[in-house]
């Protein structure tokens, strides 16, 4: 993998999608690799969302509380 300097303005990742856009040129081509990053992060977000769940043992009636409930604490 290439070394990036601090001062450059991408990030290796960043880089690597644009190497691979420019190998694309046609619109269904952009649409698929739009389609496939989305996916990665939506699946990303899931698996995160269903861990935070899981480690903070939320359920309907905690949220219900998150939502409803007075969170604020007395004025000094």
């Amino acid at each position: 993998m290439e070394t990036i300097e601090k001062n450059q303005p991408f990030n290796a990742a960043q880089l690597h999608l644009l190497k691979m856009f420019s190998y694309n040129k046609s619109e269904e081509g952009l649409k698929e690799l739009q389609s496939v990053l989305f996916n990665y992060y939506r699946d990303k977000l899931k698996f995160q969302t269903r861990e935070f769940w899981d480690k903070n043992q939320l359920d309907d009636t905690k949220m219900d509380e998150i939502m409803y409930g007075h969170n604020r604490t007395t004025a000094k």
